[in-house]
């Protein structure tokens, strides 16, 4: 049923507690597809050494992150794509209250349940409350809920929308979930079912910011109008933290590329179909 994706780069001291929470579910009918992009650390060989015939490896140059999921995507068996980064951690019932979620909804196509900061208190939670998200632009300016770990999609959805943009590492899943978002709904398990690790080996966000490999880069003129007025809200929100954050940096460059970026959005109509 599940075609778990889990791209791989550097990550040796963490993938086989990733791989193995995997592994640990409760719910059992799924395929773990691990493509291995081009690290140079211990991290291939720890997953060679895993004997179980749900696990594929698929060994590739490094291309990005975006390339390798989007492999995983193209090699996967099941109608149903998970993601999980290789740092990270899901609980026992993740896959299981996924399912439970597909079963009740079964005319949706995107799902997801609710994660915990590794630094924060982690506790079990009673709330297994469900939300249907019909506008996830006014929804993500409150919070990042959609977070790739905890993330489930139909196969059919990439085919409408597209991938992951080739060459991003920065921002690639949020240009993805905003094309998702622009036509389908969203599930959403108010469960905590899935631990994002914050302090693990490699972590991209402790690194230098490279704007050419930032969603920021993506041509904005590639969206010739926004679908409602809450998505118009959401980049220029986005835009202007961005800018924000920049200026702080004393990155003037890239501040101003973004800024060129948030000016255009501002005059961006809004068309209703």
């Amino acid at each position: 049923m599940f075609s778990v994706i889990i791209p791989l780069y550097n990550k040796e001291i963490s993938i086989l507690n990733t791989v193995n929470s995997v592994l640990e579910q409760t719910f059992k009918n799924f395929e773990i597809i691990i493509v291995n992009d081009g690290s140079t650390d211990n991290s291939l060989n720890l997953i060679q050494t895993l004997e179980d015939p749900r696990i594929k490896v698929i060994d590739q140059l490094n291309a990005g992150v975006s390339m390798a999921r989007n492999r995983g995507i193209k090699e996967s068996k099941f109608e149903w794509i998970t993601f999980l980064d290789a740092d990270d951690l899901w609980k026992s019932i993740h896959l299981e209250t996924l399912k439970n979620l597909i079963d009740y909804h079964n005319e949706d196509k995107v799902f997801c349940t609710s994660f915990v900061r590794s630094n924060e208190r982690v506790k079990d939670s009673n709330d297994t409350s469900v939300f249907v998200i019909d506008d996830y632009f006014r929804e993500a300016i409150k919070e990042s809920f959609f977070w790739t770990s905890v993330t489930c999609i139909h196969k059919s959805v990439f085919g409408q929308v597209g991938v992951f943009p080739k060459g991003i590492s920065r921002g690639e899943d949020l240009d993805l979930w905003q094309r998702i978002g622009r036509d389908y709904r969203f599930i959403k398990s108010n469960r905590v079912t899935a631990i994002y690790r914050i302090d693990s080996e490699n972590k991209l966000t402790t690194s230098s910011f490279d704007y050419k490999k930032s969603a920021l880069s993506l041509d904005h003129k590639r969206v010739r109008y926004f679908t409602r007025q809450s998505e118009k809200d959401y980049h220029i929100s986005t835009l202007k933290r961005y800018v924000r954050t920049f200026l702080m940096r004393l990155d003037f460059k890239s501040a101003i590329k973004t800024l060129n970026k948030l000016i255009f959005m501002l005059f961006k109509p809004v068309k209703h179909d």
